[in-house]
């Protein structure tokens, strides 16, 4: 009791918990979290699932946790001064995740986000991973952790000295161990990882605090949702930290996707985020008397703790080139230079359409195809490139005005559709980037 929670933007003061049907004992668990991703997996997996980094006691975190129970609460108007002393002893929050799997792979979409023809943020978004919020305890605490009467539920305090309590007598009952757990909620949310190659952000404590809320201020406007819909933290360490985002509101606020998938998404919330900073597009500072930040720009009640690493100023550059950037999805691994080469290495010599087809996605920054000359079983064919999961495109040079080649053209193409794949030609006559303008929902809006 006193502590609090928000749910739909408001604030709710917890009166009571619910015990679980099978005590507490059925909440109990044990966790391994990477150090260098921050995924976490069960206690007997040898690599981590998300990085294949090999196990050991120096890159992993073992946790025995207590799973929060559901709770009984109050809506509450006012910061209470209780709240206050939460907020400024603080807790120690540590985040991990693990993606969806579907079909023996992990669910999620890589992109890149490329300023002059090079990355400077690689973005990864999981629909449907699992969130472990891990409370370790008071952050000035001697004893991390939160000693747990298993059978009661009790609360208990360790001793003066900082020690763990060994045991406890009650009036009905034998003195009992009490358990050091760490504490956990678990859910299931939309998450978005943000790393930015070549950049330690543990070495820069402003950069990574500034961008986090500054990049989460910019989704709140360029989406016009609720400050309390998507949430932040960092995560993980040395080349692998990243920041993340999740969407907190029920069912997912769907805008984390369209960071990946839309080439213009992260540089409109990037020019909202210069916005919120006081900067106009071209960096001119329209609020000076912000000296490094405000509560009209970055600053709130709930970040407060972390406001000497807040500077607007050591993320405008950044947020500049971002705003002048395209966010590019990643294939098979590969960037997107790095796919366009291996789209070239597979084209048909003889076609010169293709290679005009592949010249002309580039210069727009349109997606690319996931394969060249994939071949179909049923019926027997090989299109000229492929989208997924069903997407043919079919480059027609003059050779195929020859009437028998039209009609074979037509019967192979007339199978595919009632076979449930969607038909997409590119002629030699028409202007290329008319054609594929005319497919948004498969190349991206080119304009």
């Amino acid at each position: 009791p006193g502590n609090f929670i928000y749910h739909e933007g408001a604030k709710w003061e917890v009166i009571a918990f619910r015990a679980p049907p099978g005590g507490l004992e059925s909440r109990r668990s044990r966790m391994r979290v990477c150090k260098e991703c921050g995924a976490f997996s069960t206690v007997d997996c040898d690599l981590c699932p998300s990085c294949n980094v090999r196990f050991d006691a120096e890159n992993s975190d073992m946790f025995e946790l207590l799973e929060m129970t559901n709770v009984i609460a109050r809506r509450r108007e006012r910061i209470t001064a209780n709240e206050e002393q939460r907020q400024r002893r603080g807790y120690w929050l540590h985040d991990a995740y693990a993606y969806a799997v579907a079909d023996g792979r992990a669910r999620m979409q890589e992109a890149d986000t490329m300023v002059n023809g090079s990355p400077i943020m690689r973005l990864t978004y999981a629909p449907a991973a699992t969130v472990l919020r891990i409370n370790r305890g008071w952050r000035a605490s001697r004893t991390e952790g939160f000693l747990v009467d298993m059978e009661t539920g009790e609360w208990l305090r360790p001793d003066n000295d900082g020690r763990a309590a060994t045991r406890r007598a009650t009036r009905n009952r034998q003195p009992v161990d009490p358990a050091l757990v760490h504490l956990m909620v678990r859910d299931t949310r939309n998450l978005l990882l943000i790393r930015l190659p070549g950049v330690d952000l543990e070495r820069d404590v402003r950069l990574e605090t500034s961008l986090r809320y500054a990049l989460q201020r910019g989704i709140e406007r360029a989406f016009q949702i609720e400050a309390s819909e998507i949430a932040g933290g960092v995560i993980g360490r040395g080349a692998l930290r990243a920041l993340i985002f999740y969407e907190v509101s029920e069912g997912g606020a769907g805008v984390l996707r369209r960071l990946v998938e839309e080439a213009d998404a992260l540089a409109r919330v990037a020019r909202e985020a210069l916005t919120q900073c006081h900067f106009d597009d071209e960096g001119r500072d329209a609020q000076p008397e912000c000296h490094a930040a405000c509560y009209e720009c970055l600053l709130s009640f709930s970040n407060w703790i972390e406001a000497l690493h807040i500077n607007r100023h050591h993320i405008r550059d950044l947020l500049i080139q971002i705003a002048g950037g395209r966010t590019l999805p990643r294939i098979g691994g590969r960037d997107y230079r790095e796919h366009l080469a291996w789209l070239q290495s597979q084209t048909d010599e003889r076609s010169e359409l293709e290679r005009r087809f592949l010249d002309e996605l580039a210069r727009l920054g349109a997606r690319l195809p996931d394969e060249a000359q994939k071949a179909i079983a049923e019926p027997h064919c090989i299109p000229d490139f492929f989208y997924a999961p069903n997407i043919c495109v079919f480059c027609d040079g003059s050779v195929h005005d020859n009437p028998a080649q039209r009609a074979s053209d037509e019967a192979v193409r007339q199978e595919l559709r009632a076979r449930g794949y969607r038909i997409v030609p590119i002629r030699y006559d028409q202007p290329i980037r008319a054609q594929i303008a005319r497919y948004p929902e498969i190349f991206g809006d080119v304009g």
